[in-house]
């Protein structure tokens, strides 16, 4: 059980975005969709409430990678040969990032804030 403990943060994401991948590649073929890439802001999302922002933004960079191997023409390879395509995965990086971290800043639990009085303030 306490290997698990350690081993879930990494694995878990790790299956989320694989699992994103696999269905977003099946549309990729089976209806021949595009801008596929922004659906990975779903997983990107649920990893940063679940584990924080650290990992969120891991899985943010991992799933650009992966657009880019799988989703962009030419399959199978890092390289993109549409200047749009690279667009659309270099705004997907921004907006993911950002997303993530926002995300896991409203899912933080946030400490009680009291109204300090002028003579606390002053001290």
């Amino acid at each position: 059980m306490r290997i698990w403990e350690r081993l879930a943060p990494i694995v878990v994401p790790l299956l989320i975005v694989i699992a994103a991948t696999d269905v977003l590649y099946f549309f990729k073929d089976a209806v021949h969709a595009r801008h596929l890439v922004f659906f990975y802001l779903l997983p990107t999302a649920f990893v940063a409430m679940l584990y924080g922002s650290v990992l969120s933004m891991i899985v943010a960079i991992d799933a650009t990678f992966l657009a880019a191997f799988f989703l962009c023409e030419p399959s199978f390879t890092l390289h993109v040969s549409d200047p749009r395509e690279v667009g659309e995965l270099l705004q997907f990086a921004c907006t993911a990032l950002i997303g993530a971290k926002c995300t896991a800043e409203l899912t933080r639990p946030q400490k009680k804030h009291r109204i300090k009085t002028w003579a606390e303030l002053s001290v």
